[in-house]
């Protein structure tokens, strides 16, 4: 009877051993998985708002300035996230970089709405400064 008890509790270690490798061997794949994912999400925002400025200045050789500062105004939510997540990572000069690109997209839409072909100037300064902060990273 002894015997039976030690095999049955050398069976149940055994189990407890094998779910608890298992949860270790899944969890580090969630954290591949999900690592993947962020860098996936950043990548998505900066070719949005690199787009978007891409855009208006396009906008801005054809002489539309409205739509050039509407092009401004939708890559700037991309960028605020972009530098959050720099932010949280500890990457402060990568942040800077980015925090000045929204400098640039804010003065390009504000020449913009002034009419000022400068504007464009401002946008090329922006997509340079996210070049820097994506060689930053």
């Amino acid at each position: 009877m002894a015997r039976t008890g030690k095999f049955i509790l050398s069976v149940f270690f055994g189990i407890v051993i094998c779910v608890g490798l298992g949860f270790a061997w899944a969890s580090a794949g969630r954290v591949r998985l999900q690592s993947a994912l962020d860098e996936s999400r950043e990548n998505l925002d900066l070719a949005e708002a690199r787009g978007h400025l891409l855009e208006a200045r396009v906008s801005l050789y054809n002489v539309n300035f409205g739509d050039a500062s509407a092009h401004f105004e939708v890559a700037k939510p991309p960028l605020r996230r972009i530098r959050q997540r720099y932010q949280d990572a500890g990457k402060n000069d990568a942040a800077g970089s980015i925090g000045a690109a929204l400098e640039h997209v804010d003065e390009a839409q504000r020449l913009a709405g002034k009419l000022d072909a400068s504007s464009n100037t401002k946008a090329g300064e922006a997509l340079e400064a996210i070049r820097v902060a994506t060689s930053k990273r």
